[in-house]
């Protein structure tokens, strides 16, 4: 896919050493999130297939008479429901990643984490330059396209092994992006959490609770790290 390269390459070179010197690793979110509407757009501006609609937010090529306030307050009761499902997510997946989490990284020591601003700014920066812009590229524009080279049509109502090996394909993608960031393990390893990922989109239609699961995933992260 074009687009893919296209991220591919723009990520290699925004992550450089001279790049992050002139914060231009600042446009990496950007990137996503343009050359996701972009090439949405030139596949159809079906925003909603794209599971990126976000209830009439960006309504694609049929539009929307309502204004962009009204569809945002209107929008809140699906966006609640989708950080709730996050957060049931979150309730089963964190408690059996604390545990684990010992038998593969050194100890840290007293943790500490408190929505003060420095919080703030953290959870703020992780759900939109982070989980938002990379929820919006993979799940919602990769997804779909993989399922379509698949010839899968409508997501939800695909075999469950061509769906599962589409969202498998994606995550993979997923991770090689962040390996021309740092070719390294740890990197690597986000495949896993991808298909946690691309497993919430199939089942919700789009991406809302993704982006809050995959916030709230590195969130928790910083947290186990110490950071």
């Amino acid at each position: 896919m074009l687009a893919l390269a296209a991220v591919h390459l723009g990520v290699f070179l925004l992550s450089r050493p001279w790049a992050q010197a002139r914060h231009l690793h600042d446009l990496i979110a950007l990137l996503f999130v343009v050359v996701a509407f972009k090439a949405i757009g030139y596949a159809g501006d079906d925003t909603r297939r794209f599971g990126v609609y976000f209830e009439g937010v960006a309504p694609g090529a049929e539009g929307d008479p309502r204004s962009l306030v009204r569809a945002l307050v209107e929008g809140v009761p699906a966006a609640l429901r989708e950080a709730a499902v996050a957060a049931a997510a979150a309730a089963v997946v964190f408690p059996v990643y604390a545990l684990a989490w010992p038998m593969f990284n050194r100890p840290v020591g007293p943790r500490r984490w408190a929505l003060d601003g420095a919080g703030w700014q953290a959870v703020a920066a992780e759900l939109f330059a982070v989980a938002f812009a990379e929820e919006v590229f993979f799940r919602g524009f990769v997804l779909t396209r993989v399922g379509d080279a698949m010839g899968l049509g409508a997501l939800k109502s695909a075999p469950r092994a061509q769906l599962a090996a589409a969202v498998a394909v994606t995550s993979l993608f997923f991770a090689t992006t962040h390996l021309v960031v740092d070719p390294t393990v740890a990197r690597a390893v986000v495949f896993f959490p991808g298909l946690l990922f691309g497993a919430l989109r199939v089942w919700r239609g789009g991406v809302g609770a993704a982006i809050v699961f995959h916030a709230a995933c590195n969130l928790f992260e910083r947290y186990l790290e110490g950071r």
